[in-house]
């Protein structure tokens, strides 16, 4: 995905807004607002944006207020504070990490599936075997899921970010004015195949974001503009999983990134038969 403009910048923003908020906002800044045609009231305030009648701080200040008002809305609702979700967090122990995503329908076919041809085999097997494996495989998305709600949040709450409200197709925030999807990921084994280490990671970033375009899957498959962000344990590897609750640790560094006014770099990466220019770059989060 090519570095954009301003305006393209401020397309992207004003289109994850439901029709409530355009509203609102059109409202705000006295512009006309269609209620049967959303596409020409967002083609009008990008008109308004390029005769000077509203800001890129005009929109990015409605949609931080409307972020923070929409948060605050959800974790009263919910009690899903950052203080609550690291407290739930806590109570996980290293037995959930077996399974990994994209292996629960292989593990079900070839031990349960396949494997037996009477009835009261397989419902004893599964019975005896796979609530065991299905409670991990559940435990370990659900902790994944909300250790990535807390850390989204910090990122989405610094004023070089503009959050996406409505979900945007390769898009999560905007960062220094770029769209960037956010990828909270491991390095891939087959960088420590290559005989490289952590340190050589944290020394050529683009080299992560080169693998970690290239290796992804499929059905995942995109040239979209990303953060990568790696959390890792330099001394114990395999319980790097605990640094995602560490709450002032993720804090500090979220916010010694973020706060930097950087670029993004250029990645040319192949994927099959073809060549794809994206623009990336990589946060690593260390113990």
């Amino acid at each position: 995905m090519p570095i954009v403009n301003i305006r393209d910048s401020n397309f992207i923003k004003i289109k994850s807004l439901k029709k409530e908020y355009l509203k609102s906002f059109c409202e705000l800044y006295n512009i006309n607002f269609s209620t049967k045609n959303i596409t020409e009231t967002i083609s009008t305030i990008l008109h308004n944006f390029d005769n000077g009648k509203i800001s890129t701080n005009d929109i990015n200040s409605f949609i931080r207020k409307l972020y923070i008002s929409l948060r605050n809305d959800e974790m009263n609702d919910t009690g899903a504070t950052h203080q609550e979700i690291i407290k739930e967090l806590n109570k996980v122990d290293s037995h959930i990490w077996g399974m990994v995503q994209g292996d629960v329908d292989s593990h079900i076919q070839s031990n349960y599936v396949r494997k037996f041809y009477k009835y009261d085999e397989v419902v004893n097997a599964i019975r005896a075997g796979l609530y065991g494996s299905i409670e991990s495989y559940t435990l370990s998305s659900w902790y994944n899921h909300w250790s990535t709600i807390f850390l989204e949040d910090l990122i989405d709450e610094n004023e070089n970010v503009i959050p996406i409200i409505k979900k945007v197709k390769g898009v999560d925030i905007i960062w220094n004015e770029q769209p960037v999807d956010i990828k909270v990921t491991n390095l891939p084994k087959e960088w420590f195949k290559s005989g490289y280490d952590i340190d050589y990671a944290i020394n050529n970033p683009k080299m992560v974001c080169k693998y970690m375009y290239e290796l992804q899957g499929a059905q995942r498959f995109g040239d979209d503009n990303r953060l990568f962000i790696i959390i890792y344990d330099k001394n114990r590897p395999e319980e790097s999983w605990k640094i995602k609750r560490d709450y002032s640790l993720i804090k500090s560094k979220i916010d010694d990134f973020f706060n930097q006014k950087i670029e993004l770099d250029a990645i040319n990466f192949k994927y099959g038969n073809n060549q794809y220019l994206a623009h990336s770059k990589v946060m690593f989060i260390l113990k």
